[in-house]
C-alpha cells in the first residue's frame, strides 16, 4: 500500500500498488473545490468512479454533509473508505459516510433499486448538490452515464456535475443538461454541467 497521496492541507492517504488507478491531482482538486468556493458546505456529494476516495476526502474537509462514493472495484471501494473514515470525526458522522461497491453504470440507471445498496443512508429521498464523475480515460463512459444521471431522480434543480476527463475529450451538447464552465489543467480537463430546466 501506497502513502504517497495527499490531500489539501498535506495529510496523507493510502493507495493501492498498482498502476490502474489514476488519482485526481493535487492541482485539480485545489481548483474543483477554489471554484465551488463555500457551496460545498452542507451540500450532498456523490463520487461516481470514486477510486481511493481523494475526491471524496476533499469533499468531506470542505463541509459536505453526505457523501456517496461509487467504486466498482472491492479492493479501492475498501481504500476508498478508510480513507474516508481516516478523517477528522469520522467516527461521529458514520451515518453521512457511504463508499458503495457496485458498478457505476448500474447504479445510475433511472430504474435501479439504488436503496438496497446503502446501509445507512435512505437514497429513496436523497438528491446530490454536486456529482463528480471521473470514469477511466481510456474509457469514454460520460455520455452514457450523464444521459442515466439526468434522467434518474437523484438531481436537484440547480445541481453541479462535474466531469474529468482527457482534454482530449468534449462532453456532447445534449437537450438534458447544459456546460457552464471548462477548465484545462494539463493532462484534465473539467466540465461542469447544470440541468437545462435549473431555472
Amino acid at each position: 500500500m501506497k502513502t504517497n497521496l495527499r490531500l489539501i492541507g498535506g495529510k496523507k492517504l493510502q493507495s493501492p500498488n498498482n498502476s490502474f488507478t489514476r488519482p485526481t491531482t493535487l492541482k485539480v482538486r485545489e481548483a474543483i473545490f477554489n471554484i465551488l468556493k463555500n457551496r460545498v458546505e452542507d451540500s450532498n456529494w456523490l463520487d461516481l468512479f470514486s477510486g481511493t476516495g481523494v475526491v471524496s476526502c476533499e469533499a468531506y474537509n470542505h463541509g459536505a454533509s453526505k457523501i456517496i462514493a461509487i467504486e466498482k472495484n472491492k479492493i479501492n471501494s475498501k481504500i476508498c473508505l478508510e480513507n474516508l473514515l481516516s478523517l477528522e470525526n469520522t467516527e461521529n458522522r458514520i451515518n453521512d459516510i457511504e463508499v458503495i461497491c457496485k458498478d457505476v453504470l448500474k447504479w445510475t440507471k433511472p430504474n435501479y433499486e439504488r436503496n438496497l445498496s446503502s446501509r445507512y443512508i435512505d437514497l429513496n429521498n436523497l438528491k446530490f448538490d454536486f456529482v463528480y464523475l471521473d470514469p477511466p480515460y481510456n474509457v469514454d463512459f460520460h455520455e452514457l452515464v450523464l444521459n442515466q444521471l439526468f434522467n434518474c431522480n437523484i438531481l436537484k434543480k440547480d445541481s453541479i456535475v462535474i466531469c474529468e476527463h482527457s482534454p482530449n475529450l468534449f462532453i456532447k451538447k445534449s437537450t438534458l443538461w447544459e456546460t457552464i464552465d471548462v477548465r484545462d489543467y494539463g493532462q484534465s480537463r473539467l466540465t461542469f454541467l447544470i440541468n437545462v430546466q435549473h431555472s
